[in-house]
């Protein structure tokens, strides 16, 4: 006998940000029935399997701290969660360098670094704790967009689920986003980002550092101090090839060939944590939003690593779809409406754009070879440096993604 599940918003993905956006929008709207569902079965119920583990370093704007406040999980991730003092940007083999420092005025550090499983295990955690129904291991096997819903078959046996709006946030490779006919342009970027944590001889004092080589870009993010040991989260992009080796050799050479790129400001580096790696994929949905369907997270933009933008662009999404939604419903507007979801769309579509421009074109410039290239880039990074407003535009948009 089939069973019907009504729901007003159903959620694909019990990532980062599907969990981040289920959160904040029964924070902002606490009368909607929300469902998550997660198809990744080494995700389950208050347990993560090794497999999803997550080591990287994720740093968090300002912004994004006030969004996970807003949450209700910022109090649980505060003590694990390392301060930015202050931001070194450098050229390799250039004199050109940036050094942007925490305002002795500001209460908060220019940003915070957490631990990227530490993030997943507190957002899941308190999803179980809100009037949020999650199933796992669940996939939707057919979808149909009707007029005043959408209308969910799921894996599990002889169950229907009907919504008001679906929202897809299950990652780059969404497949029920490619079941709509949502079309993504990606583009293969030819290199591999390799993560690890770094042990470090010596205090880092809160600084991130993003150093930028010929072949690729390398970041340094403060990580909260283990058992006395000062330790960093790298995130180093090099072509595939060359990623392949270096994640092949033994920890002393990987650790020679670092020391040999980034230089001595951190100090020497002692020892580095089991290495893992992804593919570069930078991407952009032609669409966003449709009659009931709206994209979030990577599925909706996925951009390079450099600068750390690109959760805390889609936590700024998730804030603001969640105030849109909260918004029409306590309006009693239809919030899986077009116009509903396409003034979102409108209002984010500029930020998406300029931040994935932003972080698509830095990796090009810097590794250019162009005699005038280098010259400008140089000049601009010393322009950072000793031009008082030049610098606090710039830490406004690294901080909170905007310009002014």
């Amino acid at each position: 006998m089939r069973r019907d599940y009504a729901f007003d918003a159903v959620i694909v993905g019990a990532g980062l940000v599907g969990a981040s956006f289920a959160l904040l929008l029964t924070k902002k709207e606490p009368n909607l029935r929300i469902l998550v569902l997660e198809s990744n079965k080494s995700i389950s119920s208050g347990k993560t399997a090794a497999a999803d583990s997550d080591i990287r370093g994720i740093a968090l704007s300002r912004d994004s701290k006030n969004i996970l406040q807003t949450a209700g999980i910022w109090a649980a991730l505060e003590k694990s969660a390392a301060p930015i003092e202050s931001i070194h940007v450098s050229d390799k083999g250039h004199p050109g360098m940036a050094r942007f420092n925490r305002s002795p005025n500001d209460e908060d550090p220019l940003g915070y670094v957490v631990e990227g499983r530490l993030l997943s295990d507190s957002l899941r955690q308190n999803l179980t704790h809100k009037k949020i129904q999650i199933w796992y291991s669940t996939e939707i096997t057919d979808t149909s967009i009707e007029k005043d819903q959408v209308r969910l078959t799921t894996s599990k046996t002889n169950t229907v689920i009907v919504a008001k709006l679906l929202v897809i946030a299950d990652g780059l490779c969404s497949k029920i986003a490619s079941k709509l006919g949502f079309w993504v342009k990606s583009k293969d970027l030819g290199q591999k980002a390799i993560v690890a944590s770094v042990t470090l001889d010596r205090k880092h004092k809160g600084i991130a550092y993003e150093r930028f080589t010929q072949s690729g870009v390398l970041a340094m993010l403060p990580l909260p101090t283990n058992m006395g040991q000062p330790k960093v989260s790298l995130v180093w992009t090099q072509p595939s090839e060359f990623a392949l080796q270096l994640e092949q050799v033994t920890d002393v050479l990987f650790l020679d060939k670092l020391q040999t790129q980034f230089g001595y400001r951190s100090g020497i580096f002692t020892d580095v944590s089991a290495r893992t790696s992804f593919a570069l994929t930078t991407s952009f949905a032609e669409e966003m939003i449709r009659a009931r369907v709206v994209l979030l997270g990577n599925v909706a933009h996925s951009l390079h690593p450099v600068a750390g933008q690109g959760l805390n662009l889609s936590l700024r999404d998730a804030t603001r779809l969640a105030e849109a939604i909260a918004s029409a419903s306590n309006a009693n507007r239809d919030f899986g409406s077009v116009s509903v979801l396409d003034k979102y769309r409108k209002d984010r579509l500029f930020e998406q754009h300029l931040i994935a421009e932003f972080t698509g074109n830095l990796p090009a410039l810097f590794s250019s070879q162009n005699i005038v290239l280098k010259l400008g880039r140089n000049l601009g990074l010393c322009s950072l440096d000793f031009i008082p407003i030049l610098r606090e535009k710039f830490i406004n948009f690294g901080i909170n993604g905007r310009a002014f």
